[in-house]
């Protein structure tokens, strides 16, 4: 065999092995596969759907539906991998300019900002690039179907990954109900849940969780929702961060044996309604039930994105 000839015979063996895995790509891992799906779907259900419904027949005021976010960032048979990005680059500082979605911002208004990691943001890009929520079936057929299949928690979580979950579900069950009460009763009236119905909800959750859940603030509304010491540390740490435009990142620390871990919460456009700026974003008849349900009210002038607080997740270790 001449030297040519073996030559020939390594790039044949080249091409065949790249023919076999074109891009060289490691084989998927499924498991790990299904993780991020799941963590996607979770993410959706805890921070989009309360906004974005995934009803397609369904009715939003506030949000146009995930089915008509996922259509439009699809349009030209985008990569996943582009997809990703576009949603990443969006998440992450919201704008008219990095919007696909130009009609939905002038009906809805310019979304806040998550405050999502980039991992996180993958998870829910991967989820809804890779399932069919764009069909109008997708909703009535397979919503609580997915519900079931990923309603725990994945695997391997983190103590602070594991309470930023408990945060979530907590405030996707408090989201529901306040858009409820806003669409059904007008902002002023749904002031009663505020001030009846939120605290015993995330009472209930954290039976239901088994572990202890709050929302403090450093400029509350109801007493309860007074922030101690150690919580105010991490609220002027928070917004520092915010002042200097860093990523906010949740702490955790250890107290009398058990896990606790602090999360920001930040003002959405929705939330202006009552804690936004006296003359301007909130109506004088919503103003006038504030200040029935809340006469030491210190709830207001708030901005977008600002730091309305944090939720404190206590757990065992």
């Amino acid at each position: 065999m001449t030297r040519l000839h073996k030559v020939i015979i390594v790039l044949c063996c080249m091409i065949l092995s790249s023919c076999t895995n074109p891009d060289n790509e490691k084989p998927i891992d499924n498991n790990k596969l299904n993780q991020s799906l799941s963590k996607g779907f979770q993410l959706l259900e805890q921070n989009c759907f309360s906004c974005h419904n995934p009803n397609a027949l369904g009715e939003t005021k506030v949000a146009p539906t995930i089915a008509a976010v996922k259509k439009q960032y699809m349009e030209g048979k985008v990569s996943e991998n582009e997809f990703t990005k576009q949603l990443i680059i969006f998440m992450n500082s919201p704008s008219e300019a990095a919007s696909k979605m130009k009609e939905a911002i002038k009906k809805f208004g310019l979304m806040p900002k998550m405050n999502l990691s980039d991992e996180q943001i993958e998870n829910i890009a991967k989820y809804l690039y890779n399932n069919n929520i764009e069909n109008p079936d997708w909703f009535s057929k397979y919503y609580a179907l997915e519900k079931t299949k990923h309603g725990t928690f994945p695997k391997g979580l983190t103590p602070v990954e594991q309470g930023l979950q408990f945060a979530l579900q907590t405030k996707a069950v408090l989201g529901r109900n306040l858009l409820n009460a806003i669409n059904t009763k007008e902002t002023e009236n749904a002031l009663e849940f505020c001030s009846l119905k939120a605290i015993e909800l995330t009472d209930s959750m954290s039976l239901a969780l088994n572990v202890k859940i709050k929302r403090v603030s450093d400029k509350n509304r109801n007493l309860s929702n007074a922030a101690n010491e150690e919580e105010l540390k991490y609220i002027i740490a928070a917004k520092d961060l915010l002042s200097k435009n860093q990523k906010l990142i949740p702490r955790i620390t250890e107290i009398n044996g058990r896990w606790v871990a602090y999360y920001p919460i930040l003002i959405d456009r929705m939330c202006l309604q009552c804690h936004g700026q006296k003359n301007a974003d909130i109506k004088p008849k919503t103003l006038n039930m504030i200040k029935k349900h809340y006469p030491n009210d210190k709830a207001f002038g708030y901005k977008e994105n600002d730091i309305r607080g944090i939720w404190v997740v206590d757990m065992k270790k």
